[in-house]
This record gives C-alpha cells, sequence and structure tokens, in this order.
C-alpha cells in the first residue's frame, strides 16, 4: 500500500516559505512568527567568505591584546638595559653621535631654537591644560561625568609611572649631569611621555564624546600621534635625552592609552 502524501493542511509539513533566500526575492519568514523575518540569515554581511552569517567587527574595537605585549616587552628590555647599563646604551651614544654631528653641519641654526621650542609641548605647562580643555568639553557635550574619570585615571597612570622611575632608576641624561638622591633622572622621558598621553588622551575623547567621521578621527589620530613623535625626537635634538629615554616613553604612553581604550567608559551625547 502506496504511502500517502501528506495534506497541505498538515501542521507538520515544513512552511515551503522559511527555505526561502535572498536571491529569491523575499525575505524569509521566522520560526515564532509568521511575519518576515528582521534580519534575515542570508542577507546578512560577514567578516569572514565562508562564514556569510557572522556579523561584522564592532567599530570602534580596542587595539589587539599583542599591541600592549610588544610594547610592554620593549619596555621591560629598555629598562633593563637601562639599569644595569647594558650593551644596548651603544645605540644611544650612536644615536648622539650621528644628531650631533648633523647640528654641527646644519646650515640653519634657527632649527635649534625651533626644536627646544617644540619641545614644551610635551611639558605640563601645556599638555596638562590641553587635555583640560578637552575633558570639559567632552563633558559638556556629552553631558556625563566619564571623561572626567578618564582624564583623572590618565594623569594618575602618567605620572604615578614616570616619577617613581625617574627617581629608582635616576639615569644621568646627554650632558653629564649629576641626579642627587631623590631628584629626578632621565629615564622615561617625561615630556614624550606627558605629551603622547595628554595629548592622545584629549584626541580620543574629542573623537568619541563628538562621535567624529571616521576620516576626520584618523585624521586626528594621526596629527596626534606625529606631535608625540616629534616632540621625542626633538629632545633628542636638542640634546635634553637618550634615545632610550623617548623610546621608553613612547612604550610607557601606549600602553597606558591602551589600557585607557579598553577599559574605561565611552560617553555619547543623550539624546
Amino acid at each position: 500500500m502506496e504511502k500517502q502524501s501528506p495534506s497541505v493542511t498538515d501542521p507538520h509539513r515544513r512552511n515551503t516559505a522559511e527555505d526561502t533566500t535572498a536571491n529569491s526575492g523575499s525575505q524569509p519568514l521566522s520560526r515564532s512568527t509568521v511575519r518576515p523575518a528582521q534580519t534575515p540569515r542570508a542577507t546578512r554581511t560577514g567578516d569572514h567568505h565562508s562564514r556569510p552569517g557572522a556579523l561584522p567587527p564592532a567599530p570602534g574595537r580596542p587595539p589587539h591584546v599583542l599591541v600592549l605585549v610588544v610594547l610592554l616587552s620593549v619596555l621591560a628590555v629598555v629598562t633593563e638595559q637601562v639599569v644595569v647599563n647594558g650593551p644596548l646604551l651603544g645605540v644611544d651614544r650612536w644615536i648622539r653621535e650621528q644628531l650631533l654631528s648633523l647640528i654641527v653641519s646644519n646650515p640653519y641654526p634657527r632649527l635649534n631654537l625651533y626644536s627646544r621650542w617644540w619641545t614644551h609641548f610635551g611639558s605640563p605647562t601645556i599638555a596638562v591644560p590641553a587635555l583640560s580643555v578637552a575633558t570639559l568639553a567632552a563633558a559638556a557635550y556629552t553631558r556625563s561625568w566619564k571623561p572626567l574619570l578618564t582624564a583623572t585615571l590618565a594623569g594618575i597612570a602618567l605620572f604615578g609611572a614616570v616619577i617613581p622611575a625617574k627617581i629608582l632608576i635616576g639615569r644621568v641624561g646627554p650632558e653629564g649631569w649629576v641626579v642627587g638622591p631623590g631628584d629626578l633622572g632621565w629615564y622615561p622621558s617625561g615630556h614624550t611621555s606627558t605629551a603622547s598621553v595628554c595629548l592622545g588622551t584629549a584626541a580620543w575623547l574629542l573623537a568619541t564624546a563628538f562621535a567624529l567621521r571616521p576620516w576626520l578621527r584618523r585624521l586626528l589620530y594621526a596629527a596626534t600621534a606625529a606631535l608625540s613623535v616629534s616632540v621625542g625626537f626633538c629632545l633628542m635634538w636638542s640634546d635634553f635625552h637618550w634615545f632610550l629615554d623617548v623610546l621608553a616613553g613612547w612604550c610607557l604612553s601606549g600602553s597606558i592609552l591602551w589600557c585607557l581604550i579598553r577599559w574605561t567608559p565611552r560617553a555619547h551625547r543623550n539624546q
């Protein structure tokens, strides 16, 4: 006896509308209702060609943890070499000799004056007020206390790491000035760290609070990074710091900024 096919009204029969894909011109039905699914699986944009149903990465994702690992590793190696007076310090002497030779043959003596003036962007008298203005602007625009918390944590992390390290390590600067007990040394570079942390935090607060367009946000970050790098270079050009002092300042600042972006709350304007 032949098995009869299920009738049209059979409740166990699969609804053919559920098998409809995006290419057929109609949206598939959800399993819990007869209404069309709000986000059909077939129309989702995936982040991988072999997984078309995967959701794309969330915008504004913090830097990968590998960046933090590299920064802390470089900082640890450089610090160890400075403490034990290791062979890596030869890089400092070589770079200083090359810069001094360029300064002697420089046909534009005003560059030396401009270089010293440019290092003031890493001074607390300029970098801290810049961060304060950006923080107040972000807090007023978003009507939130979160920018104030972020700026406070940035300042605590900056001065809580740089000042004790300078006192404990007590490295002598390029010009050989004596560092007395309890005095601040030259490692890591305080101006480099201050410029990078304060200006970097200010740029991030403005970009997130005002919801800047992606191209404008990238331009702001690139300008801030260029300013921080130029401060470190001008410190070496002016013979204020060794190269490893500046490199440690960049690594320390990058680690602080990574943690701020990763763990501090973001403020958005309340509509």
